[in-house]
């Protein structure tokens, strides 16, 4: 089998030049050029020239599978030995109850594509895959899980109970002089049946998956906690792999992508947790949003101090705000940044004239219940790296610092995690 090249780089306006010509120009996310209000999005890579350029994305996918090539792109912020923890960025996202409903905004996965094999240390979709797991079977368990009618063989005393299963209880009973014991087959209605089966083999290994990294298994162990107890009647069969085909009611069609997602897990890692330890993994190709992802990642910090008086994603005229915070005390306007320049003194006039746009439409006044003459005021919000000083859960707006050359703007940096203990490496 062919050695694959994968060809590395960092996130953003990264270049790298391509010996070959490639067929395609871009790969855009989810294969949407256009995003809402038939704006123009960034694609994940593109390729002019024969040169390679990145954007504001990270992951893996095939460049040409004919000539066995493939992109890795990794996170900006990954320098002079800072690597982002974006595990961490997400379990913290997921602990929050409406960051968790727009989780699945943030990544895509290309299941119907050939996978990729690449080092271990550069997977990246395994703990992705992790917390949207966590997050669909919470949510599943939050509606309540679905009840069906399975088989189930028991071994009984003195009695019959739907169909006696004959040729076995001769085998096993009749035969050793146990005349009064029988083996029957009847149907029983309850939680203990494959789909549910399935789930649960997933939450036990993601358990497993965790329980190696203290730091990771803290946050994720709220979601582990709810959820496993609704699955207390369900038993796993010692054979996984059984689990294959189900037919998803549909009734209860959210259960076909978490059971997708289950079936994922267990298949990238043979149904044994070892495998994480491997060298070489299969991955199918993936995408994660980066700003989207520090996006949501700040809208979880600004709820544990303000809760539902902050407004994600507030749509006026088209247009759409990444939050709109209206309290007593304090009325604002914010948008989240993924760009460094802010910690250096820097900024951008089209960022600037973006949030002053925002702040200037009707609705937002009349949400802010300000007069017409009133300025209201703008904040930024950028990513800092700081090995030493990490977020202690809580995004202190009193902290922000004036815009020069700019009334009524600020800007304030959010510390991004650093990877302490890299899931894969020991």
């Amino acid at each position: 089998m062919d050695i694959t090249e994968i060809i590395r780089l960092g996130e953003h306006k990264e270049k790298q030049a391509v010996e070959e010509s490639i067929s395609f120009e871009a790969y855009y996310f989810k294969n949407r050029k256009f995003g809402k209000y038939n704006s123009k999005n960034k694609p994940c890579f593109s390729i002019n020239n024969d040169s390679i350029e990145s954007h504001y994305f990270i992951g893996v996918d095939w460049l040409c599978q004919t000539t066995n090539r493939a992109i890795c792109i990794s996170p900006k912020l990954n320098k002079d030995g800072f690597e982002t923890d974006y595990l961490r960025m997400l379990l913290t996202c997921l602990n929050d109850s409406e960051a968790t409903k727009h989780i699945s905004n943030i990544y895509e996965i290309k299941s119907e594509d050939s996978p990729i094999e690449i080092d271990q240390s550069l997977d990246l979709l395994s703990p992705l895959l992790v917390i949207q797991f966590l997050n669909l079977v919470k949510q599943l368990v939050k509606k309540g899980l679905k009840k069906s009618y399975y088989r189930e063989e028991k071994h009984l005393n003195a009695r019959v109970k739907g169909k006696l299963l004959l040729s076995q209880t001769l085998k096993h009973y009749t035969y050793k002089n146990e005349p009064l014991k029988t083996i029957c087959a009847f149907d029983t209605f309850g939680l203990n049946y494959p789909e549910n089966q399935i789930l649960k083999a997933g939450l036990l290994f993601v358990q497993k998956y965790l329980s190696s990294y203290p730091e990771y298994a803290a946050l994720a162990s709220n979601a582990l906690q709810y959820c496993l107890p609704a699955f207390e009647e369900v038993t796993v069969p010692k054979n996984i792999s059984t689990l294959q085909h189900f037919k998803i009611s549909p009734f209860f069609r959210s259960y076909k992508e978490v059971i997708s997602l289950a079936q994922l897990i267990l298949k990238r890692f043979g149904h044994n947790v070892r495998t994480i330890e491997a060298s070489k993994i299969q991955t199918p190709p993936f995408w994660i949003n980066m700003p989207l992802l520090f996006e949501l990642y700040a809208f979880t910090f600004l709820r544990k101090t303000y809760g539902d008086d902050i407004h994600y994603q507030y749509k006026s005229n088209y247009q759409e705000l990444d939050f709109l915070l209206n309290t007593e005390n304090k009325q604002l306007v914010i948008d989240t940044k993924y760009k460094t320049k802010y910690g250096r003194g820097k900024n951008n006039k089209e960022d600037i004239r973006q949030l002053a746009g925002y702040a200037r439409m009707d609705k937002v006044y009349r949400e802010l219940n300000k007069s017409t003459n009133e300025v209201i005021e703008c904040l930024i919000i950028y990513p800092i790296r700081d090995k030493e000083n990490q977020n202690n859960g809580l995004l202190d707006l009193e902290q922000k610092k004036p815009i020069d050359k700019y009334v009524g703007f600020y800007c304030l940096g959010l510390s991004v995690p650093c990877v302490a203990n890299k899931i894969g490496v020991n």
